[in-house]
């Protein structure tokens, strides 16, 4: 971004200069030096980051702190020029965050996802704040600090659940609602900042015009994406490099506004994206953003990194009694919120656990406070990067074990009969007959083999626990069971015993919380004459799922290559058709299944 008057890098960000110590200004050389040190310390600890499966923006401060002049070796002296790319990362950063906001989808999110976030979101606030004021930290630095703890990653979240082939699920949709909402509310707390700790004003009234010229922001750029901006992007679709160029300075014409109002660029840059995410061109743009936004975001952290200072006895209380905090605030929140909505405790849990950690809108909430308006110390920023490095750290491992964390504590609540389960959860799906089936797990494949046993009017019935297929299959006439497939009980009770074969159509890829062996052993326990269908991820698995007495064992690598054969000589045999291949009609007669 272009300088701006009063808005000068050693003005807005002088703990992040040099230019106190003397230091001369930076020639042409140390900066690409500077840059190259960056990045390549960045990707050397994004290899280790890697291995041990932690989030790569954890390697990228740790980049910072390597070879940073406060912990590290020094190797940068100067983090001002970094800063100034850094703060385009940012930018480029929020404004790809808005262009993914789909208002269709946070609409779509409802009431319940609006309730789950405002009792989140205000109940970790004042948690954190009252733990950062009993602990004797000043009322300005606990409201930051309170504004850090209550927003959740969306990098680290959505990245994570997207890995583990989560974002579909029921935990995953009301995970992904409430951090579409929080990025929402992140506009809120940019366009009232400026006026915190503000004096000679009434707060109400100072909020109120901070959010009077928000919102005259935000309408303005919605109003311009609405009726200016489709005419000027559909003349230049034809040339991808300029409609590129146009959505950038789109981006930096909202910071530019946003400045002038007396907000950041992360407000504005964030504005940018929303106003412009219902674009046909908007994926074309985020792919070719997104390059150029993980490169300035890499120095971003890394600057970051090099802020980092060893905390004080005190800091390093206050950072290890927050962390606390913030995990438990999302159990305290999130999993009563989700109860209240009407959904399971499961779904609570796993949400709880998806939200526990801090985010990278905190830190520049609190990066804002300390270097733009001045409302905190230095020492803030260091402790929220604690913050972030340590939470972040701790979801990792919390996402990976979410599920069997989940069915421990669903068996002990359930015990002490205090688990809430939804209301079909105790009716059992009772396939009879003598060719009774029952899909253990219902997705993707399972879908399909609804459609195929209904048409041979095969008794069919289904045991998952994704509640709107369970609407969907009782629309049908199918019977089924809300639960969870890893849990015995679910077996047990599901009307397992009655089915005549056992279909397993997922595999381990997908399952969450069990593999296909071990639900292999319980469903042979709960059922010894069935035939069981399972399957498998590879040859090898294969092999061990018949020698634990598997029936049958699909590896659908294997059938998709058949299919395959037999479309290739369909095609060369002159027939439109193949057995084994997926017709228009066979497509259409699914798609009317609505599965």
């Amino acid at each position: 971004m272009a300088p701006m008057p009063g808005y000068a890098l050693h003005h807005v960000c002088p703990l992040l200069s040099d230019s106190s110590s003397g230091a001369a200004p930076t020639s042409h050389g140390d900066l690409a030096i500077a840059i190259g040190l960056a990045i390549v310390a960045a990707t050397m600890l994004a290899y280790l980051a890697r291995v041990a499966r932690q989030p790569l923006l954890l390697a990228y401060i740790a980049a910072g702190v390597a070879i940073g002049p406060k912990l590290g070796l020094g190797w940068v002296s100067d983090t001002a020029p970094i800063e100034t790319l850094a703060r385009l990362g940012l930018a480029f950063l929020l404004f790809i965050v808005g262009l993914e906001i789909d208002l269709r989808q946070l609409l779509a999110t409802g009431r319940k996802a609006a309730a789950i976030t405002a009792v989140q979101v205000v109940g970790s606030y004042v948690l954190v704040f009252t733990v950062c004021r009993l602990m004797g930290v000043g009322s300005m630095q606990s409201a930051y600090l309170g504004i850090a703890g209550a927003f959740s990653s969306t990098m680290i979240t959505v990245k994570l659940l997207s890995d583990r082939s989560e974002l579909g699920t029921l935990p995953g949709r009301v995970t992904l609602g409430v951090l579409l909402l929080q990025d929402v509310l992140a506009i809120v707390v940019l366009a009232i900042q400026p006026s915190l700790g503000k004096a000679g004003s009434l707060p109400i009234a100072v909020m109120g015009l901070a959010m009077l010229k928000g919102l005259m922001l935000l309408v303005g750029a919605i109003a311009i994406s609405r009726f200016v901006l489709p005419l000027l992007f559909k003349w230049v679709a034809k040339t991808p490099e300029v409609l590129l160029l146009s959505a950038i300075s789109w981006c930096f014409m909202v910071c530019y506004a946003a400045i002038l109002l007396g907000f950041s660029e992360a407000m504005g840059a964030l504005i940018a994206g929303v106003s412009i995410a219902q674009y046909p061109y908007t994926i074309d743009v985020v792919a070719k953003v997104r390059s150029l936004r993980d490169f300035f975001v890499t120095l971003f952290f890394v600057s970051l990194g090099m802020l980092l200072e060893i905390p004080a006895g005190g800091q390093a209380a206050l950072a290890a009694a927050i962390v606390l905090v913030v995990i438990a605030s999302r159990v305290l929140t999130v999993w009563p919120a989700v109860r209240v909505v009407g959904y399971d405790d499961r779904v609570g849990i796993l949400s709880a656990i998806h939200l526990s950690q801090t985010g990278e809108f905190g830190l520049v909430v609190v990066l804002l406070g300390a270097t733009q308006y001045r409302h905190v110390a230095s020492d803030s920023v260091s402790l929220v990067i604690i913050l972030l490095l340590v939470t972040s750290t701790l979801s990792t491992y919390l996402l990976q074990f979410s599920h069997p964390i989940a069915l421990h504590t669903m068996r002990w609540m359930s015990k002490r009969g205090w688990a809430r389960r939804r209301p079909s959860d105790s009716v059992a799906a009772s396939p009879e007959g003598d060719k009774a089936v029952m899909l253990v797990g219902c997705f993707r494949t399972g879908a399909f083999l609804v459609h195929k046993l209904r048409n041979r009017d095969l008794p069919v019935a289904v045991i998952d626990f994704n509640p709107r297929l369970r609407d969907q299959l009782n629309a049908l006439g199918v019977p089924f069971t809300y639960g969870d497939i890893s849990h015995l009980d679910t077996l047990e009770h599901g009307g397992v015993e009655n089915a005549k074969a056992l279909v397993v159509p997922i595999s381990d890829d997908f399952l969450r919380g069990i593999d296909n062996p071990h639900l292999l052993k319980m469903l042979r326990r709960v059922n010894p004459q069935a035939k069981i269908i399972v399957t498998a991820t590879s040859i090898e698995q294969a092999t061990r799922l018949y020698e634990l007495g598997a029936d049958y064992v699909v590896l659908p690598e294997l059938l998709s290559a058949e299919a395959i054969i037999a479309a290739i000589d369909a095609a060369f045999e002159g027939h439109t058709e193949s057995p084994l291949h997926s017709t228009p009609v066979e497509l259409a007669k699914c798609a009317s299944l609505n599965l």
